[in-house]
């Protein structure tokens, strides 16, 4: 039999004398000495002694002359979904008019869809002329959008205006009673073809095509003017971050790594109206904004009058920059949402009065209390197709195709294949027969 191994263990400890242990004797092989991790500390180091105000300002400068070097033209992408929730109460008080009963009541309630929602993906062409300003092409994209769901108060209105209609006698009038609005529908007034959208047999297919190409092409513009109004280094920006920083509290919370960079990341809040807060993530480099991050904590608009209420409760948003091949730092991906509630609980009266005669005049009358509830969430996706080259024939007006369900295809591109939402992926239209 083997003998074992004979181990002979000193311990050294500084400052005392040296004193041998006991000797250890091992009946195996090997000595198992466990395992036992080392953890280290990060050590960051970096060449930056500004404080977080000095940061947000010093990538002011970088930003703004970036914004010197826009280009004249450029492609950009971008996605918008509007997802509405209705809430539609009518109650009758009174109704001389047979037609205006408690069914016909009913019938305008049930006819209001409770939800509805709108999807647009598209590509754009904005071209900036010195004396002309800016303007925006639609080049190409696709709409979703239920037409049985669409929420139209002409439809309520149409629904009452055909039964007072029926009910007017000649020479009378109805005269309308609200804390919302007032005045008065003649007979002659009144004309239903105005409420419904007909195309008229002499306008061809090219002006109606062009009308829904400018149309389009007007609703991607003011989209990319409601996202650019949230960047701090936009003219006139909603968060000031940049134009009045004294207004704002400013900490760095955070070193770290972002896309390949050190950045700062440099929180901030309003000190007096409490209404943003967010990040800005600074490059320890060159000092550029890379990316900005807010969300508001009180309503951007509030108001109340006389049963009517308007309030924006929610904006949030994100958005991305980084250098070009020029030098410059431009915005290159944005995400946006916007919060809308609408109420209205006022009463509402129609009132038939019948032209001046002897004896005085007769009056019918309808009145009801309406109670009307909009919740709107608007949703924003930005992608600048950086190199994307698209040639543009301007004698054709391109249109959105009105699809039935989300195309996961549509994009070649694979930097405009955005996740898409939910909403956007369980859109079935509903086919007509």
């Amino acid at each position: 039999m083997k003998k074992p191994w004979i181990l002979v263990l000193f311990i050294v400890q500084i400052l005392y004398s040296q004193q041998p242990s006991s000797p250890l004797i091992l009946e195996t092989d090997t000595l198992d000495l466990g395992q036992k991790p080392i953890l280290l500390n990060e050590v960051i180091v970096g060449n930056s002694n500004l404080s977080a105000l000095e940061l947000v300002m010093e990538s002011k400068k970088v930003m703004m002359s970036s914004s010197k070097f826009e280009d004249q033209e450029r492609t950009y992408f971008l996605r918008h979904s509007e997802l509405n929730k209705v809430d539609l109460n009518l109650d009758l008080k009174e109704s001389t008019i047979e037609q205006i009963d408690p069914n016909f009541i009913n019938q305008i309630t049930q006819s209001v869809p409770k939800q509805s929602s709108l999807h647009t993906e598209a590509l754009y062409k904005l071209t900036q002329n010195d004396s002309l300003g800016e303007s925006v092409r639609l080049l190409r994209g696709f709409e979703l959008e239920e037409e049985s769901s669409k929420i139209d108060a002409e439809n309520i209105a149409e629904f009452f205006i055909e039964k007072i209609e029926e009910s007017l006698s000649k020479g009378n009038y109805f005269k309308v009673k609200s804390g919302i609005f007032g005045g008065k529908i003649e007979e002659d007034d009144i004309d239903l073809d105005n409420l419904s959208k007909k195309k008229d047999s002499l306008t061809s297919d090219t002006i109606v095509r062009r009308e829904k190409h400018v149309e389009a092409s007007a609703a991607g513009y003011q989209r990319l003017k409601e996202l650019k109004k949230y960047q701090p280094d936009e003219s006139d920006p909603i968060i000031t971050v940049y134009e009045k920083p004294k207004r704002f509290d400013f900490q760095i919370i955070n070193y770290t790594l972002f896309k390949e960079q050190w950045v700062h990341v440099v929180a901030f809040k309003e000190k007096s109206k409490a209404q943003f807060y967010g990040e800005l993530w600074i490059s320890e480099q060159d000092k550029a904004l890379l990316q900005f991050k807010f969300i508001n904590t009180k309503p951007l608009k509030s108001i109340k009058l006389m049963g009517f209420e308007y309030s924006e409760p929610r904006v949030q948003g994100q958005f991305l920059y980084k250098k070009f091949n020029d030098g410059n730092y431009r915005h290159y991906f944005g995400r946006l949402e916007e919060d809308t509630k609408v109420s209205v609980n006022r009463p509402l009266s129609f009132i038939e009065k019948k032209k001046a005669l002897i004896g005085g005049r007769k009056v019918n009358r309808v009145d009801l209390d309406i109670s009307f509830g909009l919740s709107q969430t608007e949703e924003y996706t930005y992608i600048l197709a950086e190199g994307h080259t698209e040639e543009i024939d301007n004698e054709s007006f391109d249109t959105l195709e009105e699809l039935d369900s989300y195309p996961t295809n549509y994009w070649k591109d694979g930097k405009f294949k955005v996740a898409p939402s939910e909403a956007m992926k369980n859109f079935r239209k509903t086919i007509q027969e």
